[in-house]
């Protein structure tokens, strides 16, 4: 059944659906290199996949393909400017009132200008504290969507993909994966790993998957008694050759005087 808008609301919802400015048009880096799997079968990302991105300048795996889309805010604003007065509920809520996350998805009710819409929202695999805020500012942006809010977003087809950086030596830099939070030994291992990665001998990559392969943990991941022990392996598997001072070179034997005592 068509629905039945007031000159007002047709005038109203057609302002929701005018195109974005470009400042406010966001990338989403999507994935899509190959994955490790640990010995219970998941997938996931491996490591040294993790690079500062040429294209949006944000820390993620590459390769990828960036998506454009409107960030919640901008939605938000948007919704404001056209209806002040517009709201969301969820399909099904908790018995204390709150709305009822089934498998890490909510279903909702965005009403704008008395037209009500459905929208789908998730937190796109992220944990945490913010994991419900996430997935409410995703699902009010899908459901916005449905008005014909971003709609173009959903349109664009950006095939480029986006590959990891090259040094100049062409290999792809070692980037350390450690967090704020990391220890003094895990961010030891790490400079560990990037300086012989640096020197030239071995690639850091290498050595961090070496490093899982050998202890079925990444080095970022490790306490301290383990890191001593990767260590150590680093050490035994992957050699260094005895520095050498460019400034020592050999004299030619004319050159060299015997002292006799």
């Amino acid at each position: 059944m068509w629905e039945e808008l007031t000159e007002r609301q047709a005038s109203a919802l057609a302002r929701l659906r005018e195109p974005f400015p470009e400042d406010a048009v966001e990338l989403r880096p999507v994935y899509v290199g190959e994955y490790d799997r640990n010995d219970a079968g998941d997938r996931f990302i491996p490591p040294e996949a993790y690079h500062v991105c040429p294209r949006c300048g944000k820390r993620h795996p590459l390769p990828a393909k960036h998506l454009s889309y409107i960030g919640h805010a901008a939605v938000t604003k948007r919704l404001n400017d056209i209806d002040p007065s517009w709201s969301w509920r969820a399909m099904a809520s908790r018995p204390d009132g709150a709305p009822l996350i089934i498998a890490g998805g909510l279903w909702i009710y965005l009403t704008v200008c008395g037209v009500e819409r459905i929208g789908y929202g998730d937190a796109d695999g992220k944990l945490g504290a913010d994991v419900t805020k996430e997935v409410i500012g995703d699902a009010i942006r899908n459901a916005a969507m449905r008005f014909g809010c971003g709609l173009e977003m959903w349109m664009r087809d950006d095939e480029e993909v986006t590959l990891p950086p090259m040094a100049e030596d062409g290999r792809v830099p070692f980037s350390p994966h450690l967090g704020s939070k990391a220890t003094k030994a895990q961010r030891k291992l790490a400079d560990t790993i990037a300086a012989i990665h640096d020197l030239g001998a071995y690639d850091g990559n290498d050595i961090a998957r070496a490093v899982f392969d050998e202890f079925g943990q990444h080095y970022y991941r490790m306490n301290e008694p383990t890191v001593e022990a990767a260590l150590n392996f680093i050490d035994e598997a992957f050699p260094l050759p005895d520095p050498q001072c460019e400034c020592q070179l050999p004299l030619p034997a004319d050159d060299v005087e015997v002292i006799r005592i």
